[in-house]
């Protein structure tokens, strides 16, 4: 076996040969599962490395993962891209279209990843293909691998590594359909001046996501929706405004101010407190004109302290302000 990456793991890690191999020989199992409510009914099954494998994991993405390309379309989990990129690219356009991959993490098995480990990217002999495999899916109880999970620090980003031709397809569409194409996660957005146009979009899409062999993903029909101009357009939670600009919306202003205001009456509890510093620091990353009126009206001493909050988790994490992935 050659010791490259094997080796490379060690220096960073500073653990021996026989260590890690004793923990990558098992990492699909090494696990910890637990359920979170979705906000729309049901659950989603969350499987969070142990801390050993995160350690593994974390040097696995800085030292093979960020080598690979991702695509510019894809605005989640990259570095320098946020939700407000995303949505920034549609809000001057009159239709939106809103489409949604089912079980998207889980749906990413270990041969999406060995045919891209394979391609040359990154100089990964087998030995080290089936280590880094190892590292990489969850086994679902097994230590065999199986898929993404969600919980796994390099999931997000091999995610949109295993997604860069599809993405690539996808925006050739879009071109061809004079609409725009962005992916967050599992969210697809595509927008254009006619119904027409997004609804081309759509059939190509459609036809392109069938015939993908590697992966294979199909979409959930329950979340798919066009909306024109005259109608509330949301993209990854940010509302585009007849003004042609973004914003976090007017509900959700009202809930930040009321619990900032809470805040300084110290009539927050932990959990609400934990949700709080969330919001606003959506809204830093978001919509930050409206955290500077915040600081304005209750000044910087309050607004900083629930920046600083440290959330004392008891089990799973609150869920936080943005979208995460299904």
């Amino acid at each position: 076996m050659t010791i490259g990456l094997l080796k490379e793991l060690g220096i960073k890690l500073g653990m021996g040969r026989s260590d890690l191999l004793r923990i990558i020989s098992t990492a699909p199992k090494r696990y910890k599962v637990y359920q979170i409510p979705k906000r729309r009914g049901g659950t989603r099954t969350i499987a969070q490395p142990s801390r050993e494998l995160k350690a593994i994991q974390r040097v696995l993405l800085k030292a093979v993962l960020s080598k690979f390309p991702v695509h510019a379309a894809a605005t989640g989990y990259v570095e320098n891209r946020s939700i407000l990129d995303n949505a920034v690219a549609h809000m001057s356009s009159r239709v939106l279209l809103k489409l949604d991959f089912r079980d998207f993490f889980p749906s990413i098995v270990p041969d999406d990843w060995r045919r891209l480990a394979r391609a040359k990217f990154v100089d990964l002999d087998e030995d080290e293909v089936w280590l880094s495999t190892m590292i990489l899916f969850w086994g679902q109880k097994s230590t065999t691998p199986r898929c993404l999970s969600i919980g796994a620090p390099t999931s997000p980003m091999l995610s949109n590594i295993v997604m860069y031709s599809l993405d690539v397809r996808l925006a050739e569409a879009a071109a061809a359909t004079n609409t725009t194409y962005t992916r967050y996660a599992d969210d697809i957005t595509a927008s254009g001046p006619t119904i027409e146009d997004v609804r081309q979009f759509e059939a190509y899409a459609r036809e392109i996501v069938g015939r993908s062999v590697s992966p294979q993903l199909t979409f959930n029909d329950q979340k798919r929706g066009i909306y024109s101009s005259g109608q509330r357009r949301m993209v990854t939670g940010l509302v585009l405004t007849p003004s042609n600009s973004v914003s976090i919306g007017r509900e959700r202003k009202r809930l930040i101010s009321s619990m900032l205001d809470h805040w300084i009456k110290d009539s927050l509890d932990n959990e609400r407190k934990a949700r709080l510093k969330g919001l606003l620091a959506f809204c830093i990353a978001a919509e930050p004109a409206f955290v500077s009126r915040l600081r304005a009206k209750y000044g910087d001493g309050p607004v900083n302290d629930v920046l600083r909050y440290h959330i004392v988790r008891k089990g799973p994490p609150p869920r936080q302000a943005g979208k995460s992935s299904s």
